[in-house]
């Protein structure tokens, strides 16, 4: 959110003024933002401010895509209002080579486990820290964890288009165990699951440190409203190729389809993704004859056809 402070302007209002100012002189001009008054905000650059706006809430509706001047350093905030509707959440983020976290939060909990198409499963070892994810050779990744803490990380929030500067900074501490990189290359476009499962309007936050002065690749992050997912036959855990398919789980695609699963996708036991698959090898209703897929952490790591 905004920070309240003083400021002082050439006219009677934020409406009619022209410029504004950090001191009753009015010589020193306030620094580069948005500034708002009774349900209007204008930009000021250098003191001289921009077009009348209306303000809006901060809150946007889902779904929502954005690829707009997230380059770091900063501590970015989206937050989701996700409606009525049941399902799971996917979230699609796309870090590219610089280090770049994420956590979510949703009625309480927290979510950080992401899966790429490149190599799978990511998570940071504590599940209420932010996962960075990134290359591990960029120069970035390499001193992230021993630049720790950054000070003063700039605060922004999403607004409608892009995100803005709030007037508030954030300390930010990176643990060795909140890295989560992809040797020697991006991760790609990784996939986060939140489950819905009530039919209420609440709203979903999202979180995304990026800390590293050094960091300057834009990454990009989309939200869908939630669906349920698509059903396909499977057997028990542990089956082999021939067992019977007796039951059903549901996917999220990394690189596979909605009920079509492949590698580095995730499993759920129910349409919501709710409850990961348990870990073990499972006979899948995928190819001709079927496929024994060995699920770990909820996502599958290994896919052989059955003959």
């Amino acid at each position: 959110m905004g920070v309240i402070g003083n400021y002082y302007l050439n006219g009677p209002n934020l409406a009619s003024a022209t410029n504004i100012y950090s001191d009753a002189a009015l010589t020193t001009p306030a620094p580069d933002g948005f500034y708002s008054e009774g349900g209007l905000y204008r930009e000021s650059i250098g003191g001289v401010l921009g077009t009348l706006n209306t303000c809006g809430s901060c809150v946007v509706s889902c779904p929502v895509t954005m690829n707009s001047n997230m380059g770091g350093p900063g501590f970015y905030t989206l937050e989701v209002n996700l409606g009525t509707d049941t399902g799971a959440v996917v979230i699609i983020y796309t870090p590219r080579d610089t280090p770049h976290g994420i956590l979510t939060t949703y009625q309480g909990s927290t979510y950080n486990a992401l899966s790429s198409p490149i190599d799978g499963y990511h998570a940071a070892s504590n599940p209420v820290r932010a996962t960075y994810l990134g290359n591990s050779t960029d120069p970035c990744s390499t001193g992230l964890v021993s630049g720790s803490p950054y000070a003063g990380t700039i605060d922004y929030e999403w607004l409608t288009s892009s995100y803005y500067a709030t007037g508030l900074q954030t300390n930010v501490f990176v643990a060795p165990g909140d890295a989560s990189f992809t040797t020697a290359s991006n991760p790609g476009s990784c996939v986060m699951v939140v489950p819905k499962s009530a039919s209420v309007t609440s709203n979903l936050l999202i979180q995304m440190p990026v800390p590293s002065a050094c960091a300057g690749v834009i990454a990009s992050l989309s939200v869908a409203c939630p669906v349920k997912l698509t059903a396909f036959d499977a057997a028990k855990i542990n089956s082999i190729c021939g067992d019977t398919y007796d039951r059903v789980f549901y996917n999220v695609p990394v690189t596979g389809g909605y009920g079509s699963p492949g590698l580095y996708d995730w499993v759920f036991t129910d349409p919501n993704g709710e409850t990961v698959l348990e870990d073990g090898d499972y006979n899948f209703d995928i190819g001709t004859n079927g496929s024994v897929c060995t699920i770990a952490n909820g996502i599958i790591t290994n896919i052989v056809a059955c003959p």
